[in-house]
């Protein structure tokens, strides 16, 4: 089915000094023809090579046609543009106006207007991206790290794809030969052995289990490194809020209680996110206002990434935070009014936020702690890893671990086999979009701004 000509603004709407309308679509050329004027474009012209020339709009007034805007249109022939179709980028001049004047031009001549994400799901369904790579454009443009986008970056490059395609080749050959084996059931010597099966199986089961392992680090790269801090009323939580963020966003008093809710704000370090959480005090017996703000307390300790927990003393209370399932890094406040060292020998941290003592070693704890949540290596491994992901890997190593099991413990012949392997490559294929349908196409590209 042929699809039609779109057209969408490809950069953000606003003043700016330069905009870029993308035309993409069996007929790109004919309609740039029709708004664009230049002696240097028309059916001959070369693909990849920008001319400069005049856009006009289709709506006469005086009986003539307008001028728009001077501009730059670079004419690219499929498959070699960014959808694999026959694309034209309009380079014209920033601002509100220039660039909606261009959009509608191109309707007028008969384009319609792009959904989000069409142009990139485009560039999958012409074989340009795979759909993860899709996904890493989307992550790429919502980067807000340096790490992050390096992540999106590689992932895009084939990282995951590659990873995947590591699993899926070996499963597919060993598919081949248990269902060949089914053609020829009178011959023992074409039957796959059973060993071999579950060798090759288990290879895929570790596989899988590598990249589920990369997970949190995927979240982590999307959502930043959520960091709470907690620990008795007036122990100096909002004063140590203010110090790593170095301003005044958490009000500080010296009465208990002060804090009464979340308060939380980011902070961008060695190219990765934090966000950072002040809450209420934990106590007993507190006012009803109070007791909501700890509620709210207890929540995001349950989803943190990493607990700060504050104290005077020279031992945290671990009957504080009871059965917290993220890492907990106790630190010792206010070692201006008594303790200057920055280690005590439980190697509980000690920081002043008065003086800024001891901020440092935090830090340095943090990201010790972040070092164990693998980011590094999912950013280098172009290993992005979303819900959609994990899910699916999570499917594919269950279904492995009971197709291992039944081959160990019973014998379910060939055509199980077969089957059960059909559906786990199934489950792999919907991660890289080599299996695909339209329901599954919408939940990825609704979250795709429009013009890419």
């Amino acid at each position: 089915m042929e699809l039609d000509t779109i057209v969408a603004l490809a950069t953000p709407e606003g003043e700016g000094g330069l905009a870029v309308v993308r035309l993409s679509g069996p007929e790109a050329f004919s309609l740039a023809e029709q708004v664009f004027e230049s002696s240097h474009f028309g059916r001959n012209m070369e693909s990849h090579k920008a001319v400069y020339g005049i856009l006009f709009s289709l709506t006469k007034k005086d009986e003539t046609s307008y001028p728009i805007d001077q501009a730059l249109a670079l004419p690219l022939r499929g498959p070699n543009s960014y959808t694999g179709e026959d694309t034209v980028e309009f380079f014209c001049h920033g601002g509100r106006m220039a660039a909606r004047m261009v959009v509608a031009a191109c309707r007028e001549a008969g384009a319609q207007p792009a959904g989000p994400g069409e142009f990139t799901r485009r560039a999958f369904l012409n074989g340009k991206l795979s759909l993860d790579q899709a996904e890493a454009v989307a992550d790429l443009i919502h980067a807000e790290s340096e790490a992050a986008a390096r992540g999106a970056i590689r992932q895009l490059l084939g990282g995951l794809d590659g990873q995947l395609s590591a699993i899926e080749d070996p499963l597919l050959s060993l598919l081949a030969r248990v269902e060949g084996s089914l053609e020829f059931v009178e011959e023992e010597e074409v039957a796959v052995p059973p060993e071999e099966i579950i060798s090759s199986l288990k290879k895929a089961h570790e596989k899988v289990g590598e990249l589920l392992a990369m997970a949190p680090a995927g979240r982590l790269l999307r959502e930043g490194i959520h960091v709470v801090l907690a620990g008795a009323p007036n122990v100096g939580k909002s004063s140590l809020f203010n110090a790593l963020l170095e301003e005044d966003r958490a009000i500080v008093d010296g009465e208990a209680g002060t804090t009464r809710d979340v308060v939380s704000a980011r902070v961008v370090r060695d190219g990765r996110v934090f966000l950072f959480h002040d809450t209420a005090g934990l106590r007993e017996d507190p006012d009803r206002v109070e007791k909501m703000g700890i509620d709210r307390t207890w929540k995001k300790v349950n989803e943190a990434d990493i607990v700060l927990l504050l104290t005077e003393s020279s031992e945290a209370d671990p009957e504080l935070l009871p059965d917290c399932k993220a890492p907990v890094i106790p630190v010792r406040t206010k070692s201006d009014l008594g303790n200057d060292a920055n280690l005590l020998e439980n190697n509980e941290l000690c920081v002043s936020s008065h003086t800024g003592a001891g901020i440092d070693g935090l830090w340095s704890a943090l990201d010790l702690v972040v070092q164990g949540f693998r980011i590094q290596e999912a950013v280098s491994m172009g290993v992005v890893l979303n819900e959609r992901h994990l899910h699916k890997l999570a499917t594919c190593g269950s279904d492995l671990q009971i197709l291992i099991h039944e081959l160990e413990t019973e014998a379910p012949g060939d055509e199980v086999t077969g089957t059960m392997l059909s559906s786990i490559l199934s489950q792999l294929g919907e991660v890289s979009g080599r299996v695909f349908t339209e329901h599954l196409l919408e939940s990825v590209f609704q979250r795709f701004c429009v013009g890419k």
